[in-house]
């Protein structure tokens, strides 16, 4: 071979070493070799993530609550509630499960036929001088909506819930201070942790994703003296509601005799 073959191949692979030298000293981006690249963000406190959970939890125009309100007498609920004085849903104790719709000033309740029953087996036994009148109101109320002014609905144990802004209203906005608190909890294939601020009855926690962000998936707080526990959904989703028809409704008057129980 000639000594210009070998030249031309000499500097050619002179070429290819210097030239993969020179990209071995940058970064790919134009930078030179140990430059840093953008730091990662500083991971969110606890209480900045409960503090942004609890500002979506007062900003949400409607909420889906379900749950238990541990006050005298254990009550479920699985209630939809806006801001506006809408309200619709079931609430369950004692076994007997009631409907409940509240719009503006207006509620209605439609008793459990078993919650009828109780109500007539309570005056029997306990005030038996107004059993007349007690068996008169459940039979004007079975498979009836009674009407009642709203206020006196929402004295309910947990109907409270019915208005989020009296129910939410000792619940801060934001925390100075939060840690997690309890196991991780599974619903619908998603992971929760609980962030917890304050201790005894000024307790609040809230649930949010494990994986990051912070919609607020459910709340426990105490509302009184009761502990109250809830999943939370169906965020800013409009409740449909409208009245019973009047064929399916009783007024309060009417069923007086049902308040004879608890007079």
């Amino acid at each position: 071979m000639s000594r210009v073959g070998i030249g031309r191949r000499t500097s050619a692979a002179l070429f290819a070493v210097a030239m993969m030298g020179g990209m071995a000293g940058c970064d790919g981006s134009g930078g030179e070799a140990g430059e840093k690249g953008p730091s990662a963000p500083a991971p969110v406190s606890d209480a900045r993530r409960m503090s942004e959970s609890l500002t979506l939890l007062k900003g949400y125009r409607s909420l889906g609550l379900k749950g238990e309100f541990r006050g005298a007498v254990p009550t479920a609920v699985d209630l939809h509630a806006d801001r506006h004085g809408n309200c619709i849903g079931t609430y369950v104790e004692l076994g007997t499960t009631n409907e409940v719709v509240v719009i503006g000033d207006r509620g209605w309740v439609r008793y459990d036929d078993k919650k009828l029953e109780n109500m007539r087996s309570f005056a029997k036994t306990y005030v038996p001088d107004k059993l007349a009148a007690v068996e008169e109101a459940v039979e004007k109320a079975r498979g009836k909506y009674v009407e009642y002014p709203a206020r006196e609905v929402l004295q309910y144990p947990g109907l409270i819930l019915c208005d989020p802004d009296r129910a939410f209203a000792k619940v801060p906005r934001s925390v100075s201070n939060a840690g997690e608190k309890g196991n991780p909890r599974t619903k619908g294939g998603e992971r929760t942790v609980q962030l917890t601020h304050g201790s005894g009855g000024d307790e609040v926690s809230v649930h949010v994703p494990e994986r990051g962000g912070s919609v607020p998936r459910g709340i426990d707080f105490t509302l009184g003296d009761a502990p109250v526990l809830l999943e939370l959904g169906d965020y800013d989703e409009p409740v449909r509601v409208k009245p019973p028809s009047r064929a399916d409704t009783v007024s309060a008057e009417e069923v007086k005799g049902l308040d004879a129980i608890v007079e």
